[in-house]
């Protein structure tokens, strides 16, 4: 009967049978698309990130992995305050809820600093070397003076103690020492060369000229 009915429909009532149809088709269409995005997207599926800073990246891993989490390492980067190959931050946050497919980017201490190579730094001035430096990463900068003839000239460069060349690599948080003249030499044989010898001997006159002064003081 209803199969006579929809024949009969269909023969007197062609274009309506086919707009009925595709309106059918359009909607289960629609219907299984959503479906499909639901599922994909994890519609409704939401987790809370674990805490993963300051654990090694094996334990980390382990741990989103548990929770059920995609993970990635998106930076590394070294922090002294932190253990080499710890999570030093993560993204999401922890503690907040995402949907379960939600990949964690995590940014890991590296296990060793960085390393740069030194630029020349003799023969400019205090300000400039010291802009250098920082522009570079280097925190680690100490500022020493010694008899010159130029006030402000950096004449000198040691690293963790040494003196290094131009161009030497060096890691980023080593010591970086520079001596800078004073300007308190006003004659000077214009011959002569203020090199590392030459600082070195004016800072011991300097030094045992300080101690007669002191015993003289006491």
């Amino acid at each position: 009967m209803n199969n006579q009915f929809f024949s009969n429909f269909k023969a007197k009532h062609p274009i309506v049978t086919n707009a009925i149809l595709i309106l059918l088709a359009f909607w289960a269409i629609c219907y299984a698309s959503l479906l499909a995005i639901d599922i994909f997207t994890a519609h409704g599926q939401q987790k809370k990130v674990p805490d993963v800073r300051q654990l090694p990246i094996d334990q980390a891993i382990a741990k989103l992995e548990d929770a059920g989490f995609k993970w990635a390492i998106s930076d590394s980067i070294y922090n002294d305050q932190f253990k080499p190959g710890a999570v030093i931050d993560q993204n999401p946050k922890p503690n907040t809820y995402v949907k379960a497919i939600r990949t964690i980017y995590l940014s890991i201490n590296a296990l060793s600093p960085r390393t740069v190579p030194l630029p020349v730094l003799t023969e400019i001035s205090i300000r400039q070397g010291l802009s250098m430096l920082q522009s570079m990463g280097f925190k680690n900068i100490q500022v020493d003076t010694v008899p010159s003839e130029y006030e402000s000239l950096i004449l000198k460069v040691t690293v963790n103690g040494h003196e290094v060349k131009p161009g030497t690599h060096v890691t980023i948080n080593s010591v970086i020492k520079l001596t800078m003249g004073d300007g308190s030499i006003t004659d000077i044989n214009p011959d002569s060369v203020l090199d590392s010898r030459t600082i070195d001997s004016l800072e011991n006159k300097m030094n045992a000229k300080k101690g007669e002064e002191e015993e003289i003081l006491f």
